[in-house]
């Protein structure tokens, strides 16, 4: 079931601006076109009375051209500037001057004519120079730049020639000085070789140091010998007293012997005592004799073991005597022998050093040998050192005057001579304005459709204000703007409630106070959810700040932002409340738009008691003649202070 529109009040005020009389009217229409066609014909009188300037140009690369399969010459400001010099030089330009008399144009032959038409522009960041004449003549501009082009390339091929000469022989003079001393200090080198005795380029393979470390080698072995000799001393000595048995290697099988041959008289006696009695044993004369046989054998033993001990410490000590001995002669060997190696280290730094100035002349004498090579097989007559780029064209169109761009500030400016002097006659004139009629104060009641104007579309989503015929019937009068549509408070709840999140977050903001042209203007940045504003940009560059449950509304706009633009344009917003509208059973969908949510939160405020100034801070500028209309709803008694202002719009308060 549809909802009954409630009836729309508009209060009209203003005040009746007469409409000017006929013959006024004339003599403004005849004063604005007679000054216009005056001040027309002075203008391209003006503009067309001025001769044209042509200019040819062309360009040069003033370094030789890069071969295929190699990089492109740097940009050498110096050398561009050294050319442009050159150029305007007197000897390239008389040159110029007198090919120019030989083909018939002497009237700019002149050297002062040519330094007045010539000029050379650098172009940035390469080795390009762009030869320029101007004049009135395209067709002589276009032959003198390019007899200009050719006289510097002839003049930098004769000048590369000479350069090429002189170069030529400087190198060759210091390839026969070079010859001379680098065999100089071949000569002294293998003098110095000789002296010293120096064998080798290696320091190793020469006889002295082969010999320190011959002699090193050997020290190093025989501290290693020393090392183990005092340590086997040592353990003799240990050995010794903690009553070990010490044997010599060589004496070690003879103990051995005399130790199994005294076990195995033991072992007999033994059995003998547990098979026999001893008298028995004593009655056999070869068994009465083994116990004296067993105490001569172990006499033996302990006599041999006693001189293997003494045989063990005398080769300790003879060896530990030995490695001391052979340590202290290498000692002293090596003491002598390093005087002689530092001598020869010093004399083979000397000899490295006059390798090192052989090998840095013949470097050189390689590099001037590679110069020359490159300045003979070049054949820069063959290929010049410069490129004419871009050859000069017949110019067809002027570089002064602008006569397109002259010609719309002459119109521009004779249109406003004319309006000004309309205007001054106006106000000069002698005949009395009629005085405008009192103020009045009227009301229009809509009880059913709205106006057109409400439901006209808005160019660029602003405000737009129609003006109206002066009478108190139903047509409001001419200086009082007609306002979008106000939405009643159930009304933007039920709107809120069928509309798609995206729709509904984009309505949220214009309640808070963003109006639909600064909507274009959002991006991601500026929304901060921490602190809860919402930065708007624009000529009315403000911060909104709203509360958590607005916020929540926001969620599915910032998501769907990214840093460059809305993601849902204005028109198809619009699309969407209308639409919404509709299944919420709105009367009059058509009129409910963005800049009507927008219009009904400004009201809402100023129902509120908001002074101007803080409504601008809030929703953005707002113009002066509309200000005045919404004044209307404002409560008696003026504007309230801000803390009593509520800036949740009642529908998203929940």
């Amino acid at each position: 079931m549809n909802t009954p529109q409630l009836p729309s009040v508009e209060l009209i005020q203003g005040a009746q601006s007469p409409e000017p009389t006929g013959p006024a009217r004339w003599r403004r229409w005849k004063v604005f076109f007679s000054v216009l066609l005056i001040g027309t014909a002075i203008g391209l009188a003006i503009v067309y009375g001025r001769s044209p300037v042509y200019r040819a140009a062309a360009s040069v690369l003033t370094v030789k051209p890069k071969a295929v399969d190699t990089r492109s010459a740097q940009a050498d400001v110096e050398h561009v500037a050294i050319q442009g010099r050159l150029l305007l030089g007197e000897e390239l330009l008389g040159r110029l001057s007198q090919r120019l008399v030989e083909e018939g144009d002497g009237d700019m032959a002149g050297l002062d004519r040519l330094r007045g038409s010539l000029a050379v522009v650098a172009v940035p960041d390469t080795n390009l120079l762009e030869l320029r004449a101007d004049g009135a003549d395209p067709e002589q501009l276009q032959r003198v730049v390019n007899r200009w082009a050719e006289s510097y390339e002839g003049f930098r091929a004769e000048e590369i020639e000479a350069a090429t000469g002189r170069t030529t022989a400087e190198i060759e003079d210091q390839q026969v000085q070079l010859e001379g001393k680098i065999e100089k200090a071949r000569a002294d080198m293998l003098a110095f070789r000789e002296a010293n005795d120096i064998v080798s380029l290696e320091r190793g393979e020469n006889r002295s140091l082969s010999k320190l470390k011959g002699l090193n080698d050997s020290l190093n072995k025989a501290r290693e010998r020393l090392v183990e000799a005092e340590a086997r001393t040592m353990a003799v000595d240990q050995a010794i007293a903690l009553g070990e048995t010490v044997i010599p290697s060589e004496q070690k099988s003879d103990i051995a012997k005399m130790q199994l041959q005294l076990q195995r008289y033991r072992i007999r006696w033994a059995d003998l005592q547990q098979k026999y009695t001893q008298q028995y044993i004593d009655r056999d004369l070869k068994l009465k004799r083994i116990p004296d046989e067993i105490r001569e054998m172990e006499q033996e033993l302990a006599q041999a073991l006693s001189l293997a001990k003494i045989t063990v410490r005398d080769e300790a000590q003879q060896a530990l005597e030995a490695a001391k001995l052979s340590v202290a002669t290498l000692e002293q060997k090596l003491a002598d022998h390093q005087q002689q190696v530092q001598q020869f280290t010093e004399r083979f730094k000397e000899y490295k050093a006059l390798e090192g100035d052989l090998d840095r002349l013949e470097r050189l004498k390689a590099d001037n040998e590679e110069r020359l090579a490159k300045i003979q097989v070049g054949n820069l007559k063959k290929y010049p050192p410069i490129q004419i780029v871009e050859w000069a064209r017949l110019p067809t169109r002027p570089i002064y005057p602008d006569y397109e761009r002259d010609l719309m500030i002459a119109l521009g400016a004779a249109l406003a001579l004319a309006l000004f002097v309309t205007w001054l006659v106006e106000y000069l004139s002698e005949r009395s304005r009629p005085t405008q009629t009192q103020p009045y104060l009227g009301v229009r009641i809509y009880t059913g459709e709205q106006p057109q104007a409400l439901n006209a579309p808005h160019m660029d989503n602003r405000l737009d204000y129609q003006q109206a015929t002066p009478r108190l019937d139903d047509h409001p009068p001419a200086n009082l703007p007609i306002l979008p549509r106000e939405l009643a408070g159930a009304e933007v709840k039920s709107l809120l409630a069928v509309s798609d999140p995206a729709a509904s977050g984009y309505a949220t903001l214009l309640l808070s106070g963003v109006s639909p042209y600064e909507l274009p203007l959002l991006h991601a940045a500026c929304f901060d959810p921490s602190s809860g504003q919402i930065e708007v940009p624009g000529a009315s560059r403000r911060v909104v700040e709203v509360g958590q449950s607005v916020w929540r509304r926001l969620e599915a706009v910032v998501a769907d932002m990214d840093g460059a633009r809305m993601a849902l344009p204005v028109a198809d917003l619009d699309a969407r409340l209308s639409r919404a509208a509709q299944d919420a059973q709105l009367a009059d969908p058509g009129s409910v738009n963005a800049l009507a949510l927008w219009h009904t939160y400004v009201v809402y405020l100023v129902r509120q008691g908001i002074d101007a100034s803080a409504l601008a801070r809030r929703v953005g500028s707002v113009p002066q003649g509309v200000m005045g209309t919404l004044m209307h709803y404002a409560p008696p008694g003026g504007n309230r202070p801000l803390s009593s202002i509520d800036f949740t719009h009642p529908a998203l308060a929940f």
